[in-house]
């Protein structure tokens, strides 16, 4: 498939997806640092966020891979309050091979109320809408509550890779969830 770029916004039936701006990065950090040991227990970037200017050079950063094509991060918004819960992205593509893996973060008191469940629904369509063949999702096995989103979602549990990354000191397992556009 050729490169493409995403639209910067999705909207759903409860919430919605837009490309990040950097008028966010003081909540961003303000919710990273909010709910830092419950985040940091399974994404490794959350020691590296010290300061609103961090999340400001993420959002830039994050600006360059979308041009470029290599990423597209959101952030994930409840649609009636306008309130900002936390990211969604769409990393690791190949467009030769018309993949992606989608990686997720919502602030712990947005969990298990369904707004991840929506977003990764609502940002795989719009994927298979411009024309990827496979989505996946990856987390750490250790990771009950974000294992069960693809789960939810209808993705294909495709097993665990041991000892697949090295973080925090220790190695980790990966889970591996997967869903084809002929799904």
């Amino acid at each position: 498939m050729e490169k493409t770029q995403l639209k910067p916004l999705l909207e759903g039936e409860r919430i919605f997806l837009r490309k990040h701006d950097l008028s966010l990065a003081s909540t961003m950090y303000e919710y990273v640092d909010k709910d830092r040991e419950r985040l940091d227990r399974f994404l490794p970037w959350v020691e590296f966020i010290k300061s609103a200017y961090d999340e400001e050079s993420y959002i830039k950063l994050t600006h360059q891979r979308w041009e470029e094509g290599t990423h597209f991060d959101f952030g994930i918004f409840e649609k009636e309050k306008n309130e900002y819960m936390g990211n969604i992205g769409v990393h690791s593509i190949r467009w030769s091979d018309s993949r992606a893996e989608l990686g997720y973060w919502i602030l712990g008191e947005f969990e298990g109320k369904g707004y991840m469940s929506e977003a990764v629904l609502l940002l795989e369509k719009h994927l298979f809408g411009i024309g990827f063949h496979r989505v996946q999702i990856r987390c750490s096995d250790l990771n009950a509550r974000s294992s069960e989103v693809p789960k939810r979602c209808g993705y294909h549990f495709e097993g665990i890779a041991r000892h697949d990354a090295f973080e925090k000191g220790k190695f980790r397992n990966t889970m591996t969830f997967s869903k084809l556009s002929t799904d």
